[in-house]
């Protein structure tokens, strides 16, 4: 009988270690929570970066990524929404291709009540932004300190005494159109000049460029200054490379959002005076947010939006660092307490004070001086 009663009390002890270690227990006993990532891809700097983050992040806070890569269109994503859900994903995390995904997603989200967050993107449609919001499964979503940073690339120019500027603008309806306007403002404010503008191709052609800055050199011989919304796909190194032929270094001084290849020998050469990078770690903050939703602790009563702050290069010797510790997903910027100092299942103490003073504290200098303790 003694024996039968030891033996009851071990199979008792294994069922319970299965329960707490087996059915999506973390090692400390508590459930692990999973999260699907619906990303468009890793295979460039931008999607490898974020990519990264995610994984360290996950890592730190010992919860399970399932990850859906290459959708490129709305009713692909809420497949994707859809497939992760059925895989044992708790929340979502996306980075939505247009407004459509978001209403898509959103509405199986609110059906299927599962907590859901974006990244990198605000919505444009107000419409699916309003319903979006009043989902009480929207954890929220983040995106750039644009017009901070366009105050801020302006007022560069005009302290160096550049104040006859052209603007390079991206296409109306752009989730990045806004830099337009705030570029614009930032210009009236400081007294500038914008003599002319050119809107980014679309089809991604950089020959377009060749043709601005030939068409800014012969029609305004006085403009000293230039400012894009962005140097993607190929523009930075084409307007560099085009004014290099048709005038002397540093006639004009670029003010850009974006890196790219020949930065460092653009601020050597005297083009360039500031760039504006660094953004992709706003989806390690993204996931703590949906982390604590899904765990049962969200760190705010409604939805909220993020706004991540840019990395401001203004030197050759800037480039360096950036490349070593920003661009760098081999790198990680924060340490696994710092990422749990953001959960509350890790410090109860956490708010979203706690997470927002961390991003805050975001520089270039402050990377830098961190990474050298």
């Amino acid at each position: 009988m003694k024996t039968r009663l030891i033996s009851l009390v071990l199979a008792l002890a294994m069922c319970l270690s299965l329960v707490l270690t087996g059915c999506g227990a973390s090692e400390d006993g508590e459930k692990e929570v999973t999260i699907g990532v619906i990303l468009y891809g890793k295979d460039d700097a931008f999607g490898a970066a974020e990519y990264a983050y995610i994984n360290s992040a996950a890592e730190a806070l010992k919860a399970k990524v399932i990850w859906h890569l290459g959708d490129y269109d709305a009713e692909s994503q809420l497949k994707a929404a859809e497939n992760l859900v059925a895989s044992g994903a708790e929340g979502l995390l996306f980075l939505p291709i247009s407004d459509n995904s978001v209403e898509l997603i959103s509405d199986y989200c609110q059906k299927n009540k599962v907590w859901f967050q974006m990244m990198n993107r605000d919505i444009a449609d107000p419409v699916i932004k309003e319903n979006t919001q009043a989902n009480p499964y929207y954890v929220g979503t983040s995106f750039e300190a644009n017009e901070a940073a366009c105050d801020y690339m302006t007022e560069i120019l005009v302290k160096a005494g550049r104040t006859k500027l052209g603007l390079g603008k991206v296409p109306a309806g752009s989730s990045l159109s806004n830099r337009n306007d705030y570029y614009m403002n930032a210009a009236k404010k400081y007294n500038a000049t914008i003599l002319a503008d050119y809107t980014t191709p679309s089809d991604g052609s950089t020959q377009a460029y060749v043709t601005y800055m030939e068409n800014f050199k012969n029609s305004y011989p006085e403009m000293d200054g230039l400012l894009m919304s962005s140097a993607s796909g190929g523009g930075g190194e084409t307007v560099l490379n085009t004014l290099s032929n048709l005038m002397d270094p540093g006639q004009i001084k670029i003010c850009s959002f974006d890196t790219f290849e020949g930065m460092q020998a653009g601020f050597d050469n005297g083009w360039l005076a500031c760039l504006a990078g660094g953004i992709e770690i706003q989806s390690l903050f993204d996931f703590v947010m949906l982390f604590n939703a899904v765990d049962g602790h969200p760190l705010a009563d409604t939805y909220t939006v993020l706004y991540q702050k840019f990395i401001f290069i203004t030197n050759s010797a800037d480039c360096e660092n950036y490349a070593k510790y920003i661009s760098n997903p081999s790198y990680m910027i924060y340490d696994a307490d710092t990422i749990r100092s953001m959960a509350v299942r890790y410090n109860p103490d956490c708010k979203l004070q706690t997470l927002l003073d961390i991003m805050d504290a975001y520089t270039l200098e402050s990377v830098v001086k961190a990474a050298e303790k």
